[in-house]
């Protein structure tokens, strides 16, 4: 569990590193914001705001969130989300490993985003 909530926790620091230096980036955002939460059924997980001001991230759930990945454990999200495999993340929906609530179209759109992280 500690190796997903650090993970998910340089991610927002990813996230904020790349809204500062990209330009695209917050252009994308100024279209369409994004909040989403990336959890496990037992833990409350990772909430990111995405906005066109500023980009920001917390511990714990998002009640106003556009979508939420839910890993059925945090062994399932760490695997997952290190894969180096492209198809890794829809397998996992397939395999019933991550089920999304809210707006699915979403993934789409936080699939785009990550193009600007630098890693």
């Amino acid at each position: 569990m500690l190796r997903l909530k650090f993970l998910l926790w340089m991610l927002g620091r990813l996230l904020k590193k790349a809204y500062k230096a990209q330009p695209e980036m917050r252009e994308k955002l100024e279209k369409e914001p994004l909040n989403f939460v990336i959890k496990t059924r037992d833990w409350q997980g990772r909430s990111f705001q995405l906005q066109p001001q500023q980009v920001s991230s917390q511990a714990g759930d998002l009640e106003q969130a556009d979508m939420k990945l839910i890993f059925q454990s945090a062994q399932d999200a760490w695997k997952t989300l290190t894969s180096k495999d492209k198809n890794a993340f829809i397998r996992a929906i397939q395999d019933g490993e991550v089920r999304i609530e809210g707006d699915p179209k979403k993934l789409f759109q936080l699939q785009g985003l990550m193009k600007y992280l630098k890693v």
